[in-house]
């Protein structure tokens, strides 16, 4: 089930007092309490409903820059100073009920002193949290502050899954190691690329945070600088974990080549071992099977049995020959 508050786009809205209580808001708050100077508020919108498209894009609060910014559909990752806040593009990944929910996407934002305005097109899952967090009492006064625990709640998001996937890459060395190779050519091609797609979006996020975290505005205090430096910090150590994963599976990829080449050139040996002892037998079979005159044994009663004596016999010296050549 979506997890959306207001079927008209506006997913969830919070007021946060300076005592870290926070108040919903309803569509028709938003308004008054952006006007509010003495508080913070926070609006998440889902873009995909054109009401909440159309009240960012005559949002008076925001700067022109800002509104253009969170409804342009460019995906790269970025952070950019717009007059007295910032806008940036941040992924997250998509929630559990999506189709392929390993897939990372992007929300879009903006945060000044007074208000944090979020939005998404898919449904993400750290995000989500955050928004259940507060639900269930998290006390946040700024809107910085929630920017930090998204961040946080992205590497604990992202953490899981690289767990998984680094599981999912054990229990195919387990497989490979038992010398069960079927099938996990396409599972460790999966992982690589769930791995590498992630790693693809994480670097260029971790390099706008970074560049961030070095020229804070002057209006965000001293402990959050801290705090979010530290959530930057956990979330850059993530591409680490990738890197180790996206290693691990391919050096197995390539053991698990290795294995099925090798099972394959021991399948052509015995083949080729095979159709060596049977080579003689059926020449000798293809000569006494024509149809010509003067054919030896052709009248004889034991005829038939002498012909497979000598296939016999051929057979056995062929084998004999194998073995003092030491091919079998």
């Amino acid at each position: 089930m979506l997890d959306i508050a207001d079927s008209m786009g506006l997913i969830c809205g919070y007021k946060l007092a300076s005592t870290g209580e926070t108040q919903v808001l309803e569509w028709k708050d938003m308004d008054s309490a952006l006007a509010e100077e003495g508080s913070a508020v926070w609006l998440h919108f889902n873009l995909i409903d054109v009401r909440a498209r159309k009240w960012i894009q005559q949002c008076s609060h925001l700067p022109e820059e800002a509104r253009e910014f969170l409804l342009v559909a460019d995906n790269h990752m970025r952070i950019i100073s717009v007059e007295s806040g910032y806008v940036a593009v941040l992924g997250d990944l998509c929630h559990e009920f999506v189709d392929n929910a390993e897939r990372l996407d992007v929300m879009r934002l903006y945060v000044d002193h007074h208000c944090l305005i979020t939005a998404r097109r898919q449904p993400l899952a750290s995000v989500d949290k955050l928004r259940k967090a507060l639900g269930k009492g998290l006390k946040v006064q700024r809107p910085i502050r929630l920017v930090v625990h998204f961040l946080h709640y992205v590497t604990d998001t992202l953490s899981d899954l690289i767990m998984q996937l680094h599981h999912d890459v054990e229990d195919i060395e387990e497989q490979i190691l038992a010398g069960k190779t079927d099938g996990v050519g396409g599972e460790l091609g999966r992982i690589r690329r769930t791995a590498a797609q992630l790693r693809r979006r994480l670097v260029p996020q971790q390099n706008a945070l970074l560049g961030f975290s070095t020229r804070l505005p002057n209006w965000i205090v001293e402990d959050d600088a801290y705090d979010l430096r530290g959530a930057v910090d956990r979330l850059g150590a993530l591409s680490h974990d990738l890197e180790l994963v996206q290693e691990q599976a391919r050096l197995l990829h390539e053991q698990a080549s290795a294995r099925m080449i090798e099972a394959t050139n021991r399948n052509l040996y015995i083949l080729s071992i095979v159709t060596t002892i049977f080579m003689p037998m059926t020449l000798i079979s293809g000569i006494f099977g024509m149809n010509l005159g003067g054919m030896p044994g052709v009248n004889h009663d034991v005829g038939f049995w002498y012909g497979i004596a000598i296939m016999i016999a051929t057979g056995a010296l062929t084998l004999i020959i194998l073995r003092r050549w030491k091919m079998l």
